[in-house]
């Protein structure tokens, strides 16, 4: 199948097609000026990063400085590519040599090897980190040897480089100590799998698992230590045998440790895609017939069943004729150029020219758009999938449509996300909005792509047909297949490159190749498919006027966004707990325009309630320890989306103080009381964050945000996170309670005075061993399974410290004694709210028709009492006592909801009580909560009484 050695390789780019008449050709000038405004983006971004982000992983183009892990608002999955280890660098360091700056990437060579570390107590993701990484690392590396030994540049250069990637290797290799050898997701660089942040990990995707191969086995043929590319094949040996049998599809996400597949939707995008691209260049690189025979049984998989024309549709595995989704995703634009590469350049061309016409309609690719064109998701990172597919095939084709394709990306780039510090990505493709954000792989894949797309062939270095491009656009040379996983390089100033000139004996490409012959074949192929995206996805008016609101500024208690979404034909329903629902009809816009800007405006809220979502699953707790025992009471609490991140950090304890005004609106009156402790304020009348602000000016430490919404509970309640305004002023962590949680807290504040308070992140408290009463599983799957998880549904839990030395009975019996405590405990706070209720009635104010506060004050601790209905059962005494109570209360028709309770005997009446019962838990007039009114002498006090509204406004989706 090689015997044509390096000839047959060179045909998979240097096929030359020419259109005479069909496209006029760019000239060289032209060529050379895109070329030239390609290399000044890339230092314009590459400056930017130097000068106001290094030595931090990432550079913030909006603000003009670094993104280090945990300084920065967490912004969930998208962090695991961080580690404190100057992440752009590392990724860009080939892009230097590509580009001929050989000064620039000597004195980058050494920023690395002097102050990159590893040894950070950081969770990363395996998969990004071995591609950015450890890919650049290598290729830094290749390219150092290739200088020293090939342009006598770099003298000093002693492997360093190398040196690092094994370093990071090993701190990766732990993640593949799974019963399947499929790594882990995410690992801890400096504890490894040991790390308590780490949780319970079960589940990885396809691609995660299965882009590892080309780095590890690049390592291990560097050093000659074996166990990196074995460990990369056994997974990959892992993922083949777990494909469908029938379909040859592979799933999405499977478990780790049994390979169940999670999720069954198969594609060629986000999840699936650089595995199939590992397949195919595995072959390429390491000459290995085996990963060749597997990527072409899913390749013929994949144009069965996921290839639609030009759409590229995902299926379920187990159904390959069902689509399993109505939308495609921005990462499978790799595609085309994988076909390239495979030779099967019809359909290349095809879906590349589809993907271009959406990439034509919005400036950029967005992340997702629907099979008919419309705009899914609206972001854009900058993502280089798309001119990598561009550069692939204008060097199977040489067709400069390609080169124009190339020139609009520029363009795009240029115009609508360059900033005076950077390049910044995209929020969304309609409005054009920015996002403080700008990835590694922008300098590392992107600009690298554009620039070599210009570049004539002797203008670069070296010769790219010698090299495999791997998913992160770092360069391996074919010659590695000469290596086996055992030969270890002779020195780090062995003539690595020298290999570069021998047969490639044992690396070669499929030799089948379809490459067109006919002059006109890109151009025929894309005639047909000229008007596909023109024609299906309607256009918004040109003359749409300038937006009015956008998603981010929508706020429910603003009735000037309230008239402005109407008009757009939004009705808001403001449902029971506070939250929001939007229901769209165009048909009730008042104008067409109006119609196009609510359609704009719902998909933006639905791609916040997505960002939202994400950050719900950072659950936050507050704790607090009762006096005298070991029994830590935990209660759920939403995060914020402003103020320290508690991620990975220690807990905030301090006292408790209520706010005065309680709901913190304006100035805090109560300063000397607050300073340094954790304050307690009241949800409504205005923005959280702005909340956060006056909490933090009083001098408090913590925020504490009780909902104002009587009956809401973190058991049956949707948790959110308490949204900002965008400003990144707050330093203080601010977190959310429902009313029922709230209860339970200030109960203790009032019962137990100077009684310390900790918040902290949910998953900190993971490394305790907790015992939790009749907690359901975290619908957001942050449980661990056979250990108890500290983040149920507003539940209490208890902390018990189990004596080690005691046998398993005697453990036992210390579980189940605490068990009894807390019971206990809760059973003495029924009674003091009992006292509460009989000191009331028997002041013989109850009479009075005319005292509602006491009638308010009674409604709250009755309420209280009667909520815990299924404790009273268990404590004869106190159903004795509310008898007793009942027996007492005079009513007036001042509370008519309420029935004569001298009938209500639940034990000779019980139906009588039982309806009761239900009537107050469905009641939904206004109520107190009794520690927000209670004096420093303990009594209720009716300046202090604050009653809660039903019609206040809610500013929180």
């Amino acid at each position: 199948m090689c015997s044509e050695l390096k000839t047959n390789l060179n045909y998979l780019f240097l096929i030359i097609v020419l259109f005479a008449g069909v496209v006029m050709g760019m000239s060289k000038d032209e060529r050379n000026r895109l070329k030239e405004k390609s290399r000044e983006m890339f230092y314009h971004a590459y400056k930017s990063y130097l000068n106001h982000a290094y030595p931090a992983d990432e550079l913030m183009p909006l603000s003009c400085k670094g993104r280090y892990r945990d300084k920065e608002p967490n912004r969930g999955d998208i962090d695991d590519a961080l580690g404190n280890f100057s992440l752009t660098l590392v990724d860009s360091l080939d892009t230097l040599v590509l580009l001929g700056d050989l000064d620039e990437f000597e004195h980058a060579v050494k920023l690395v090897i002097r102050d990159v570390k590893f040894d950070s107590d950081l969770i990363v993701s395996v998969f990004e980190t071995n591609i950015r990484m450890v890919g650049g690392l290598l290729s830094g590396h290749i390219f150092s040897s290739y200088l020293q030994d090939k342009l006598n540049h770099m003298h000093w250069y002693r492997g360093e480089l190398l040196n690092m990637a094994k370093e990071l290797g090993y701190r990766l290799l732990p993640a593949f100590n799974t019963t399947t050898g499929v790594p882990h997701p995410r690992i801890n660089l400096k504890y490894g799998l040991k790390s308590p942040k780490l949780g319970v990990l079960r589940e990885t995707c396809t691609a995660c698992a299965g882009t590892m191969i080309l780095e590890f086995a690049a390592l291990s043929r560097l050093t000659g230590e074996p166990i990196f590319e074995d460990k990369a094949r056994a997974a990959m040996d892992y993922l083949w045998h777990q494909r469908h049998q029938t379909s040859d599809l592979m799933g999405t996400v499977l478990n780790i440790h049994s390979g169940d597949w999670i999720q069954r939707e198969s594609g060629v995008g986000a999840g699936i895609d650089s595995y199939y691209e590992y397949c195919l260049k595995a072959y390429i690189l390491l000459g290995d017939d085996t990963y060749l025979e597997r990527f072409n049984k899913h390749y013929s998989a994949v144009m069965k069943y996921i290839s639609q024309g030009p759409l590229l549709v995902d299926v379920h595995m187990h159904r390959p004729h069902t689509n399993s989704r109505n939308f495609m995703d921005a990462l499978l634009a790799f595609w085309p150029g994988l076909q390239v590469l495979k030779g099967d350049i019809k359909p290349a061309i095809e879906t590349h020219e589809m993907l271009y016409q959406v990439m034509q309609k919005h400036n950029f690719l967005p992340e997702a758009f629907t099979t008919d064109f419309q705009v899914h998701w609206g972001q854009h990172p900058l993502r280089p999938e798309f001119v990598e597919s561009t550069y692939f095939l204008y060097k199977a084709t040489e067709d400069p449509y390609y080169l124009e394709a190339g020139k609009k990306v520029l363009e795009s780039l240029q115009t609508h996300a360059r900033v005076p510090c950077g390049f910044a990505a995209v929020k969304d493709v309609r409005t054009g909005s920015h996002e403080d954000r700008m990835d590694s792989f922008v300098l590392a894949e992107t600009f690298k792509y554009l620039y070599i797309l210009f570049s004539l062939k002797e203008e670069i270095l070296i010769d790219l047909d010698d090299f495999v491009f791997t998913t992160e656009a770092h360069l391996f040379p074919l010659s590695l297949a000469r290596l086996s996983n055992v030969t270890v390089v002779p020195s780090p100033k062995s003539h690595i490159l020298d290999l570069l000139e021998d047969d490639f004996s044992s690396s070669c490409p499929n030799t089948h190749y379809l490459f067109p012959e006919d002059q006109n074949f890109a151009h025929s192929i894309r005639q047909p498919l000229k008007n596909l995206v023109e024609g299906t996805c309607p256009t918004y008016k040109s003359g749409l006027k300038r937006r009015r609101l956008s998603a981010s500024e929508f706020q429910a208690s603003n009735k000037n966004h309230l008239t402005l979404v109407r008009k757009m034909g939004i009705t808001v329903v403001m449902l029971a707990d506070g939250r929001i629902q939007l229901v769209h009809n165009s048909a009730q816009a008042e104008s067409q325009d109006d119609a196009e800007e609510g359609v704009l405006f719902m998909q933006e809220m639905i791609e916040l309630s997505k960002a939202q979502n994400q950050q719900e699953r950072q659950l936050r707790v507050v704790y607090f320890t009762l006096p005298g025992t070991k029994v830590r009471m935990v209660l759920n609490a939403g995060p914020a989306q402003f103020g320290t991140d508690l991620k990975g950090r220690d807990p905030v304890e301090a006292e408790v103080v209520v706010a005065q005004p309680l709901r913190a609106c304006g100035t805090i009156n109560n300063k000397g009381a607050v300073k340094d402790k954790l304050i307690i304020v009241e949800r409504g009348d205005c923005m959280f964050v702005e909340k956060a602000r006056n909490i933090e000016a009083a001098g408090g430490i913590g925020g504490l945000v009780l909902d104002n919404n009587p009956e809401t509970s973190s058991k049956s309640s949707p948790m959110f996170a308490m949204s900002g305004d965008g400003n990144d002023d707050i330093k203080i962590p601010v977190v959310f309670l429902f009313s029922e949680d709230g209860g339970i807290l200030l109960n203790a504040v009032r019962e137990h005075p100077g009684l310390l308070f900790g918040i902290a992140d949910a998953l900190s408290l993971k490394g305790e061993e907790i015992h939790t009463q009749n907690i359901p599983s975290s619908p957001q799957g942050l449980g661990d399974g056979d250990t108890p998880s500290v983040i149920g549904i507003g539940q209490v839990t208890e902390v018990y410290e189990p004596d080690v030395s005691q046998d398993k009975d005697s453990s036992s019996t210390s579980k189940h004694m605490h068990e009894l405590f807390m019971k206990l405990h809760n059973l003495q706070q029924i009674k003091v709210d009992l006292d509460q209720l009989l000191s009331l009635v028997s002041s013989g104010q109850f009479s009075s028709s005319g005292n509602d506060i006491l009638h308010k004050r009674f409604r709250y601790f009755l309420k209280t009492l009667l909520g815990k209905e299924k404790l009273l059962s268990l404590d004869q005494e106190l159903m004795n006592l509310l008898v007793k109570l009942a027996k007492t209360v005079q009513f007036t028709d001042s509370l008519p909801f309420l029935p004569n309770l001298h009938t209500l005997n639940p034990l000779t009446n019980p139906i009588a009580f039982q309806y009761f019962l239900q009537n107050i838990r469905t009641h939904k007039e206004p109520f107190l909560t009794s520690a927000y009114k209670r004096g420093t002498s303990g009594k209720l006090t009716q300046s202090q009484s604050t009653l809660v509204s039903p019609d206040d406004e809610m500013d929180d989706l």
